[in-house]
């Protein structure tokens, strides 16, 4: 057991949501390891929106948490990327 006291704002979580959070966030790692092929993680670019949402699909976190964490225009522009992605998809 660890005696480092918990990250502040955390201390509300129990275990279990700790544990859950950290899994969801290793998982989130190990995807971009695969991804990248062994390369190092701190070389690699990518969008941090994109990133930051990825996390927050990852954690599942609730409609209001989201706006919280990414803020709304970052939803907004989110919203319309995936948006473009799909209608690029899309037959005609």
């Amino acid at each position: 057991m660890s005696l480092q006291p918990p990250l502040e704002g955390l201390a509300d979580y129990r275990l279990r949501e700790r544990t859950r959070i950290v899994l969801a966030l290793a998982d989130f790692r190990k995807e971009w390891q695969q991804t990248v092929k062994g390369r190092s993680l701190l070389k690699v670019e990518s969008p941090v929106g994109l990133l930051l949402n990825d996390i927050a699909d990852r954690l599942e976190l609730t409609l209001q948490e989201r706006h919280v964490v990414l803020g709304g225009k970052l939803i907004n522009e989110v919203d319309s990327l995936m948006e473009e992605r799909v209608s690029k998809r899309l037959p005609l």
